[in-house]
This record gives C-alpha cells, structure tokens and sequence, in this order.
C-alpha cells in the first residue's frame, strides 16, 4: 500500500490540483491593489512547482522587495489562504 500511496502523493494529478489552488490563491493576491508608489505593474506574487520525488509541492513566492513590502502592509497572501 504504501508503494500506492507515494504514486498518488506524486501523480499528475496531485500536482495539477496544488497548482489549481495555488493559482487561485495567488491571483486573489495580486488583485489586491498596490501600495507602491508608482503602482507596481507586475504580479506580486507567483506560483512555483516544488516538487520532489516524495511529494508533489507548489510554493506561491513574493516576486522581489515590492513585494514583500506590500505583503507587509496589506497581508494579501495571507488574507487570500
């Protein structure tokens, strides 16, 4: 069972689902309006495929110190989980 077990946790399928929701999570953040002056024309934040051999991962990172500014003052990402 276990040999079951660890193919699904690395399927396809696993990762297309975390990819899915990392998305959704991430362009709920990026709707967040900029708090930068000028406005920010890129994306704050973005999804990253983190997978191994053991386990199917997405991360959702800041894009640069923008970035982490803004997350700072408005908890975007958080506020998005």
């Amino acid at each position: 069972h276990s040999a079951g077990f660890q193919e699904l946790l690395t399927s396809d399928y696993a990762k297309a689902q975390l990819d899915k929701q990392a998305r959704r999570i991430a362009a709920a953040a990026n709707a967040v309006p900029s708090t930068t002056t000028p406005a920010y024309d890129e994306p704050y934040y973005r999804v990253e495929d983190a997978s191994n051999g053991q386990r199917a991962r997405v991360q959702i990172k800041t894009t640069g110190p923008r970035s982490v500014r803004h997350e700072h003052l408005t908890q975007a990402l958080l506020r998005s989980l």
